[in-house]
């Protein structure tokens, strides 16, 4: 099929390119014509074309079986990863109260901090 491709483009570009006139356009069009009218060759695109339609067929088979079971999968994964999630926030929510009750003890505790009129900056 590449080959193909490749002649099709080479054919191509000699009559886009060709300045010798219409005589090698018109033989590298009955070339063509003869080729598309070789029995073999169309016997082999049949062949492809019938190859292509059950492969297509047949993957359609497919992922029409395996569908449910890959959106169940899905669902599924989604689902643990939301609430992971939510208990992550919640979890990082009762962290930062707790932060903040335990600041607010602090500050009024007094600490290490704390200098008065009894203590000098330097100790």
């Amino acid at each position: 099929m590449k080959k193909f491709i490749f002649l099709a483009g080479l054919g191509i570009g000699f009559v886009i390119g060709s300045r010798a006139g219409r005589g090698p356009y018109e033989s590298l069009e009955r070339t063509a014509r003869q080729v598309a009218e070789d029995p073999e060759v169309q016997r082999r695109a049949a062949q492809a074309r019938d190859t292509a339609t059950r492969v297509a067929h047949d993957t359609a088979e497919t992922v029409k079986d395996k569908a449910p079971g890959v959106a169940a999968g899905v669902q599924e994964k989604v689902s643990s990863a939301a609430g992971a999630a939510k208990d992550r926030v919640t979890g990082e929510a009762k962290n930062e109260k707790n932060l903040a009750e335990k600041s607010a003890d602090s500050a009024t505790s007094g600490g290490d901090a704390e200098v008065g009129e009894d203590k000098p900056l330097g100790s």
